[in-house]
């Protein structure tokens, strides 16, 4: 298992500093999940905790999803009804009272897992390549020529930690 890690992180490494060379982070960090960038901008999608009026979860809905638009000097704006229903949203499924199923829209059978533990910080795990990590942020790369409804992926590249462990791992779509 750890050469199989070693593997995608020497070959997905290339990767890493040509597809997102000079993409600013998310400045809000009140409940970051994690986000997503893509090639065609450098805007991020962030999910974070939803926190109702009272500093408390909102367990019926407990992900928020919102964009940061750093072409607009950084100003954070809800989805357009677009976004999130074909692309950015996210359907939740409840398992339990600190745990919930996920999944990004446009990436149903990729699913991922909230868990919002008694004491520290809520956080996102999903299994990659038969890799379970926990999720820091996706980049996507969109095939040249698509766009719109018709828009196809070369392949997404989840970055998180396993084991403690820095790791890059890519899923091809």
């Amino acid at each position: 298992m750890t050469r199989f890690i070693l593997v995608v992180l020497i070959f997905v490494s290339s990767f890493q500093a040509f597809c997102q060379d000079g993409y600013p982070k998310p400045t809000s960090n009140d409940g970051l999940l994690f986000y997503i960038q893509h090639n065609r901008g450098k805007n991020a999608f962030i999910y974070s905790i939803n926190y109702s009026n009272n500093h408390k979860i909102d367990t019926d809905e407990p992900v928020k999803v919102t964009r940061q638009l750093f072409d607009k000097n950084g100003e954070i704006k809800p989805l357009t009804a677009i976004q999130k229903n074909f692309a950015y949203g996210i359907d939740i499924d409840k398992i339990n009272a600190n745990h919930y199923e996920l999944a990004i829209v446009s990436l149903p059978d990729q699913k991922l897992y909230l868990t919002i533990p008694s004491k520290g910080k809520a956080y996102v795990e999903t299994t990659v390549n038969g890799v379970k990590i926990k999720v820091n942020r996706l980049f996507i790369r969109i095939k040249d020529g698509t766009s719109g409804f018709s828009t196809k992926l070369d392949y997404i590249l989840f970055y998180g930690t396993h084991k403690n462990k820095e790791v890059i791992l890519k899923l091809e779509i």
